[in-house]
C-alpha cells in the first residue's frame, strides 16, 4: 500500500508497509485484532496498547511467517 509521504508512521508501520505478503487486514484477521486497533498502532507512534493486544499481534504475526516480536518496534518508539 503506498502511502503519502508527509503522514508520519510508527516504526512498525513503516514496517508493516515494506511488507509485500500483509497488511493491515491480513494481520486483523490472523491477530484477531481490530482494523483500528493495528491502524492505531501503524499511525500514531505514543500508542501503547494493552499486553493482551500485543500477544495478540505477535501470535498473529508468527501465524503469518513472520519472526518479528512487536516489542522491539514499541521499544524504539519510547527512546529519546
Amino acid at each position: 500500500m503506498k502511502r503519502n509521504r508527509s503522514e508520519k508512521r510508527s516504526h512498525f508501520g513503516i514496517w508493516l508497509d515494506k511488507q509485500n505478503d500483509i497488511n493491515i487486514s491480513v494481520l486483523e484477521e490472523a491477530s484477531k485484532i481490530g482494523y483500528a486497533t493495528i491502524s492505531k498502532l501503524c499511525n500514531n507512534q505514543n500508542y501503547l496498547p494493552r499486553f493482551s493486544t500485543i500477544a495478540k499481534i505477535n501470535k498473529g504475526l508468527k501465524e503469518l511467517g513472520k519472526d518479528i516480536n512487536l516489542n522491539d518496534f514499541l521499544i524504539n518508539s519510547l527512546e529519546i
